[in-house]
């Protein structure tokens, strides 16, 4: 749900992103770009590990492998495999518990034996597909587990005729591969009906016609404590397990996984007076505290580097995008977000279903690529453990792509600039991006946004290795031509280094930093705040403000900005940053002493000389102490981006718009209702002076007032040039949670013309009227 955003929590924020302050002359000046210069880069925004349920997220460290892997094999195999009806089969068709376990024991044509199984046949699998990691179901819906699990009431792989660890068997070949190892892990169990009836007063709507009973309580109690043991039984006999996908925790299947957290207890501790407790002899204990472990308390216990998806009813440590549509919209940015889909139609094996052709499986993996996204991929083999000879072929098409143009893949990053749906995108690697045409895309020549102060150095065709012709603008941009769209016409990749790093680098990380006061009890010290790690933090050892932060470059440096991660989100942290060439004399480059911002990243953009940054903090709420997770200070101009969100008029309560979608320069800006288009969705970009860019997500083009226009005319999107004419301020509305949006040259409003409540009324320029037709209300996407 989109959120809005309130005067004080968030468009002082905003202010609190950029630099408001008057600095020195001899230090340092205000940083304004002219027209038809270069652009700076973008930052790549900051991910800071968050606490869900007494269980913090993992640190980028942590989760770098998988951020870096962009592919893993989806294995969905049980004994649902052996009517070959899909994964939902008992459900769908009301097979009882005890008609479906035939299809383990009874030896018929529909039995899940296993007989052909080679695990290190899959990994191979996997490896020629170019993944880098695997996830097998260990347990589905269904309630089968694929290993010996020594719950009483369990269904399991150790019993007769099969007698058998699969997952072992499993585990034991992936990890000799070289691939990372991941198990899926479904809590939900159709063989109970306690699952639609946890309470025993309230039984759901299911297919096998269970009814409200009191004895059900009980069942969904067994149920949870079969749950805990056989999670248990994966985090420990195994070994390290990377990954852990959890899926299922739904209760009837109806509402959400968090909804359902009253009863599975998915957070680190349990409640001792929980209605469905766990028997001593499937329960694990807090080795500081005593008290029971839940779910994830009990994961991270026994795995403590292991990464976590969102579906057990604690955040996760990235999110899932699950199905087989076809990611759109902006790059996912400052989180981890997995793409999973299946290429069979169904997730487990179905006698006779197509398989997804290689073209819709590539449109699917490279507008992952380019969003930032890893891609969890999904085969289905038969009973016998065969994966079939359609799904293996076009995987290993893909391994094929991946062999040939891997290295715009593998350890890159979305970005620099946005994707455009249907057409492009770019990912990035050190000092290389790479541009993705895909096939909605015409032409063999391409234009890059500005590369900012970096100089191309080379410019090829990464399938070929040849090197590809090229221009630069005087606006930094980069027009590449000859490309070979045939070759590869799922994604035509061209590479283009540049003689520095893609993403400018933090020139304070690993240097010496010192404070006014250190929590040293807890390890907070100065060296924290720039060690490169947002999970680390510089504390002062007392709450009273004037405490500072300071960090020596080593040598004197040509300054372009800081952005400095605070220990706390939503708190209004006041402070000053300054310069010094000496360590002596100190000019203020940024005053942010009256800010009301609530904003957890701060950005400041200025232009200054000095060897020498420190914080100082000179104003606190109660009860919260100077802490900083990371001090960035930069020495190559960069752009910070706040946010995306949506601009909705207060008059109309509809949204501002790129008109029909435009990519072009001189799109009209319109409004119209909400339709979640990435033409409605809006960058913010902070200038030095405190004032913002609005860039549009479909177009990568920003908002501006037409150069030379009256008042009156329209606004458009235009290619950003640095002109002030293309700079707005918010200004807040006397309706409270509103602003108006002011153009820095003209000093106009943006309106919606004649007060139109109209589907496609223009959107002009207009001085300020007080109308609630130039007032916007900003939301977060």
């Amino acid at each position: 749900m989109s959120e809005p955003i309130g005067r004080r929590r968030v468009l002082a924020g905003l202010a609190a992103m950029t630099v408001a302050a008057a600095v020195s002359p001899t230090l340092a000046t205000p940083a304004h770009a002219a027209a038809s210069s270069p652009q700076p880069l973008p930052l790549l925004p900051l991910r800071i590990p968050k606490s869900d349920l007494g269980i913090e997220q993992q640190s980028d460290e942590k989760i770098k492998w998988l951020q870096d892997a962009k592919l893993g094999m989806f294995i969905h195999w049980g004994v649902y495999s052996g009517p070959a009806k899909g994964e939902w089969y008992m459900e769908n068709s009301a097979v009882t518990p005890e008609n479906y376990r035939k299809y383990f024991t009874d030896s018929t044509g529909d039995q899940f034996t296993a007989s052909a199984y080679k695990p290190a046949d899959w990994a191979q699998l996997a490896k020629d597909m170019g993944a880098k990691y695997t996830v097998l179901t260990t347990r589905h819906h269904e309630g089968f587990a694929l290993w010996p699990s020594t719950h009483p009431n369990a269904f399991h792989a150790g019993l007769a005729p099969m007698r058998r660890d699969l997952v072992g068997e499993y585990v034991t070949a992936v990890r000799d591969a070289g691939l990372k190892v991941g198990l899926y892990y479904s809590p939900m169990s159709w063989r109970y009906p306690g699952y639609y009836d946890v309470t025993g007063t309230n039984c759901l709507t299911n297919t096998w016609g269970y009814t409200t009973d009191p004895a059900h309580k009980e069942n969904a109690r067994i149920m949870k404590n079969e749950v805990y043991q056989q999670i248990k039984e994966l985090m420990t006999q195994y070994g390290k397990i990377d990954d852990i996908y959890f899926d299922g925790g739904w209760l009837g299947q109806h509402g959400s996984d968090s909804d359902s957290a009253f009863f599975w207890e998915p957070g680190k501790l349990r409640d001792s007076a929980n209605q469905w407790a766990v028997d001593a002899a499937y329960s694990e204990t807090d080795s500081a505290t005593g008290k029971a472990l839940g779910v994830m308390g009990v994961v991270r216990k026994h795995q403590p580097d292991i990464v976590v998806n969102p579906r057990s009813g604690w955040m996760g440590d990235y999110l899932s995008e699950e199905g087989g549509s076809i990611p759109t919209g902006a790059i996912r940015n400052g989180r981890l977000a997995e793409k999973n889909f299946t290429i069979c139609g169904t997730w487990g094996y179905k006698a006779g279903a197509p398989v997804m052709g290689f073209g819709n499986i590539m449109n699917i993996l490279v507008n992952s690529w380019v969003r930032n996204m890893t891609v969890l991929l999904n085969v289905g083999p038969d009973r016998t453990g065969t994966v079939p000879a359609d799904q293996a072929a076009v995987v290993r098409r893909v391994g094929s792509f991946l062999s040939t143009c891997g290295q715009a893949v593998y350890g890159t990053r979305g970005g620099p600039w946005e994707p455009l749906d249907g057409k492009y995108g770019y990912t990035y690697k050190d000092n290389t991006f790479y541009i993705h045409l895909l096939p909605g895309y015409s032409g063999t020549s391409f234009t890059t946004p500005s590369t900012g102060d970096a100089k191309v150095t080379r410019v090829f065709d990464v399938a070929t290795g040849g090197d590809l012709p090229f221009t630069t603008g005087a606006d930094g941009s980069v027009t590449v031509t000859g490309i070979n769209r045939t070759r590869i016409p799922e994604d035509s990749i061209v590479g283009v280094t540049l003689d520095r790093s893609v993403q400018p680098a933090d020139i304070a990380a690993g240097r010496t930093a010192t404070a006014s006061s250190e929590e040293t009890s807890k390890g907070n010290t100065a060296a924290k705040a720039v060690d490169g790690s947002t999970t680390t933090r510089w504390s002062a050892n007392n709450g009273n403000t004037g405490n500072w932060l300071k960090v020596d470059l080593g040598s004197e440096k040509s300054l372009t900005g800081t952005r400095i991660a605070w220990e706390s989100p939503d708190t209004n942290y006041r402070y000053r940053i300054e310069g010094s060439t000496d360590n002596s004399t100190w000019t203020t480059l940024a005053d942010l002493t009256a800010t009301t911002g609530t904003r957890q990243v701060q950005v400041s953009v200025f232009r200054a000389q000095a060897r020498y940054v420190r914080v100082t903090v000179t104003g606190l709420p109660s009860g919260v102490w100077a802490s900083i997770r990371n001090l960035e200070v930069y020495d190559r101009p960069f752009s910070g981006d706040i946010g995306t969100f949506r601009l909705v008029n207060r008059k109309s309560g509809k949204v501002l718009d790129v008109s029909g979608a435009s990519t072009v320069d001189g799109g009209a800006v319109i409004q119209w209702p909400s339709s979640g288009g990435t033409n409605q969705q809006w960058k913010l970009l902070p200038n030095a002076d405190g004032s913002l860019q609005l860039s549009n997500v479909r177009s990568g083009k920003v908002l501006q007032s037409p150069g030379g226009s009256a008042q009156g005319d329209g606004l458009n999107q235009w290619t950003a040039d640095g002109g002030d004419n293309q700079s707005w301020k918010l200004v807040p509305s006397s309706t409270n949670g509103y602003h108006q949006l002011v153009n820095v040259r003209t000093g106009w409003c943006a309106d919606v013309k004649d007060a139109s409540t109209a589907d496609g009324a223009a959107v002009i320029q207009w001085p300020a009227t007080g109308g609630s037709n130039q007032d916007w209300q900003i939301l977060a996407l």
